[in-house]
């Protein structure tokens, strides 16, 4: 598969996080709107088979990777030893890469350390009106808030894609991604939420490395897949998944939930020489039995 590195500028606030299997479900719609369901059809051949045609990654901020999820035992000492702190050094540099792992957290950078408020979280009111009493109330017409997500001013993220250029090509993806940043992605994104734009997009190398591990740059299933258990770390999610585009207003729009490990898990064992894991996970809805959610991830390797 070719890799893609994606550099996207937020311009509005976010409802959803840019994280990987979201993502691939929203440029699953966008496919399905640009070149029709049935082309969707044909990629998605074999997907839950170990065949994946696109693979989508978490959304980083730019020249930097998620620090593995490693036991802190395993780090060498470095200046800083206050834990509390050291939790939110999460993001690892690049070109800290080159260094033994044993090192990395040394490199780590907090969300501060890389820029001033570059992520925060706010709440934002609503009201429904009755318009029987044309005011708020009770219930449904009860004042709610929502939480939204902001990203500071002028920041760049990254994320990667992992495709099948003999079943999608580079500029398609492109083309999608662009559609999806001008019409907003993720919750609220009807009302100006998660538009993005898209700066750049070229081939990236960093899924060539070797190593007797891979540490995940998404969310994903590795149920069943043979990795060393004593040697492998991760935290669990349950994604409690909706449909979008048109199916959210088509009957029931929730998913079954899926158990997956969260992005920056380090799996040990052997991997065939791909640069991702996981598995396509089906019979998920009851609404629309095609629907898939990706449980793979891109990963890369590193030698523990």
């Amino acid at each position: 598969m070719d890799a893609l590195k994606i550099t996207l500028t937020p311009q509005t606030a976010f409802g959803t996080p840019l994280v990987g299997d979201t993502l691939f479900g929203h440029l699953c719609w966008g496919i399905a709107e640009a070149y029709g369901v049935a082309r969707l059809r044909d990629l998605l051949d074999g997907y839950t088979a170990g065949a994946p045609f696109l693979i989508a990654s978490d959304a980083f901020p730019a020249h930097y990777l998620p620090l593995p999820t490693l036991p802190s035992e395993y780090w060498e000492a470095g200046e800083e030893t206050d834990r509390k702190k050291l939790k939110k050094k999460q993001w690892l540099p690049l070109e800290a890469l080159k260094e033994p792992v044993r090192a990395w957290q040394k490199h780590a950078k907090s969300n501060n350390d890389i820029a001033a408020d570059l992520i925060t979280s706010h709440s934002q009111a609503h009201n429904t009106i009755n318009r029987a009493t044309h005011t708020t109330g009770t219930g449904a017409f009860a004042p709610y808030s929502s939480e939204q997500n902001w990203y500071s001013a002028g920041s760049a993220w990254q994320l990667y894609l992992l495709h099948d250029p003999a079943r999608i090509s580079h500029d398609e993806l492109v083309r999608i991604l662009a559609n999806l940043g001008h019409s907003g992605y993720g919750r609220d994104a009807s009302t100006g939420l998660g538009k993005y734009q898209v700066e750049a997009c070229e081939a990236s190398d960093l899924f060539k490395r070797e190593g007797n591990a891979a540490m995940t740059l998404a969310p994903c299933c590795p149920q069943g897949q043979s990795f060393d258990r004593a040697h492998s770390y991760y935290q669990t999610l349950t994604r409690f998944g909706r449909h979008g585009n048109v199916q959210a207003t088509a009957g029931n729009p929730f998913k079954k939930p899926v158990l997956m490990a969260q992005s920056g898990a380090v799996f040990s064992g052997e991997r065939h020489g791909r640069p991702w894991i996981g598995q396509g996970i089906g019979d998920i809805s009851t609404t629309l039995p095609a629907t898939v959610h990706q449980g793979y991830a891109p990963v890369i390797a590193l030698e523990l």
